[in-house]
């Protein structure tokens, strides 16, 4: 018989480690901003401006001039993930997961571009190492917590398929006049009427 314990890693289950990496991801975020936004909205453009001699060039230097922007809509759009993402926990809903497990890796890359483009030779060495530090360490837990995402989601999609079925005891007649408990399960409706 198998047991219906939540298994632990790391001694966190699925649930708690899924809605550690949406409160992580916010966080994260934000420091992020904080930190980037002296470096990002220093860019000097108009040295750029007669530069652009090629499609790649140009592509180049639209990222480095609008790198904080691009970042600040990038981010804007991970905490808006992300809080959907801890509703689905709560609601028990697979497909906000899915968008946060599919974003976060797009995120993260789109974030690596930037942080390649912009990292220029005038920034002060240790200030390059950090930024690079910041950035590798918050794709290293992101692939730490994304384990407990795909877990849960893969758990919740299970589960649904099941249809929220509800065991109780009841007494089944034998035609003898005795009246034995038994197990019996009932498909619990409600959920799906509600939504």
């Amino acid at each position: 018989m198998r047991s219906h314990r939540p298994q632990h890693w790391c001694g966190i289950t699925a649930k708690t480690g899924t809605v550690l990496s949406g409160v992580f991801t916010i966080v994260a975020t934000d420091m992020y901003l904080t930190f980037e936004q002296k470096h990002l909205k220093g860019s000097d453009c108009a040295e750029l401006k007669g530069r652009a001699k090629s499609v790649n060039m140009l592509i180049n230097q639209f990222i480095t001039c609008w790198s904080w922007n691009i970042v600040l809509f990038l981010s804007s759009i991970t905490i808006i993930i992300s809080c959907l993402h801890l509703y689905s926990v709560y609601a028990r809903m697979y497909t906000g997961l899915m968008i946060y497990i599919a974003w976060i890796p797009s995120y993260e890359i789109a974030n690596i571009v930037i942080q390649v483009l912009t990292n220029k030779e005038s920034l002060i060495g240790e200030v390059r190492f950090m930024r690079w530090f910041g950035l590798v360490s918050r794709i290293f837990m992101h692939c730490f917590w994304i384990f407990f995402v795909v877990t849960y989601a893969h758990t919740i999609y299970k589960n649904e398929g099941q249809g929220n079925i509800v065991p109780y005891n009841r007494y089944i007649s034998t035609g003898r006049g005795e009246f034995p408990w038994q197990k019996s399960k009932i498909v619990n409706f409600s959920r799906h009427y509600s939504e």
